[in-house]
């Protein structure tokens, strides 16, 4: 057999036979992967995943699934937008967060827009600390530690007197991020008198965070009023973040005391205020509070 021959044998024998290789399945569109989210448990969920890796260029046409009249639908396509940032759909979250009758929504679209890190969405999640819901509020909240900015430091303020603790430990947060002088005196009165000690231990450490020199003296004056040993610690931890040497003689007593997180904490501070040894994180019961997944606010431990 010629060379020319064989290369023709192998050339035919490699020719595809009809129907002998299907065709590649064409991608799904992005209506296609919406309507398999009203079974989705979690953010792993495939289609999720599947919309997440397309990322911004999903809009416009991810807007339909804020528009399904399905609960779960309209909840996972929000999970997708707290996942990618899509500017364009800013105006859609926000009216959500402002009309949505369903609170498992409201609270999903602030969570979406925290995690948009502009400045764009303070006002929407500054009005939403008013909402009738809790969770919203929480979530609103929340979205502002993440997206810090003067303009909602009023209404975090006014929400420094909301009814619900892990609402005002979040606004606590909050302030601290916005690093904003007003918020000074609002977190002495939290560190002093809130009723919850999570939120007064937040209260010193944002007040530490803000740098706030005012805060010394009645820090000072807690290490002897204050009966919980969690929010104690940090109100150690806040006073050697200070700085102010007249916290030592203070601090002294709590750090040969008997109480181990109060010691430790008072034993740290002391040792930064003699420039002994760096800055320790604050004690983690002070106030810090579980993340959340956009549905609301954190369950009780």
């Amino acid at each position: 057999m010629t060379r020319r021959a064989v290369t023709l044998l192998l050339a035919l024998s490699l020719w595809p036979l009809a129907g002998g290789v299907a065709a590649a399945a064409p991608e799904p569109t992005v209506e296609d992967l919406v309507k398999k989210l009203e079974s989705c448990e979690d953010l792993d969920c495939p289609p999720i995943r599947a919309l997440v890796r397309r990322g911004a260029e999903i809009w416009p046409e991810l807007a339909v699934g804020l528009k399904d009249q399905t609960e779960m639908t309209k909840f996972w396509t929000l999970g997708v937008l707290s996942e990618v940032v899509v500017p364009a759909a800013r105006e859609a979250l926000e009216g959500l967060l402002a009309d949505e009758p369903l609170v498992r929504i409201r609270a999903a679209a602030a969570f979406a827009l925290g995690n948009m890190h502009t400045p764009e969405v303070v006002p929407a999640l500054a009005k939403a600390l008013a909402d009738k819901d809790v969770n919203v509020r929480f979530e609103a909240a929340s979205a502002l530690s993440r997206t810090p900015g003067a303009a909602a430091v009023p209404a975090l303020l006014t929400a420094l007197r909301d009814k619900d603790e892990d609402v005002r430990a979040a606004v606590v947060e909050a302030l601290a991020a916005a690093k904003d002088a007003r918020a000074v005196d609002h977190l002495l009165r939290r560190a002093e008198k809130d009723p919850a000690a999570g939120v007064r231990g937040m209260a010193a450490i944002a007040l530490a965070n803000l740098k706030a020199a005012a805060a010394v003296e009645p820090l000072m004056a807690r290490l002897r009023a204050e009966k919980n040993k969690q929010a104690l610690a940090a109100v150690c931890w806040a006073l050697g973040e200070l700085g102010d040497a007249r916290a030592v003689a203070a601090l002294t007593p709590l750090a040969e005391g008997a109480e181990p997180v109060v010691k430790q904490h008072a034993s740290e501070a002391i040792a930064k205020l003699k420039g002994e040894q760096p800055a320790e994180r604050p004690p983690a019961d002070g106030g810090e509070k579980k993340p959340s997944d956009g549905a609301g606010k954190p369950e009780e431990e």
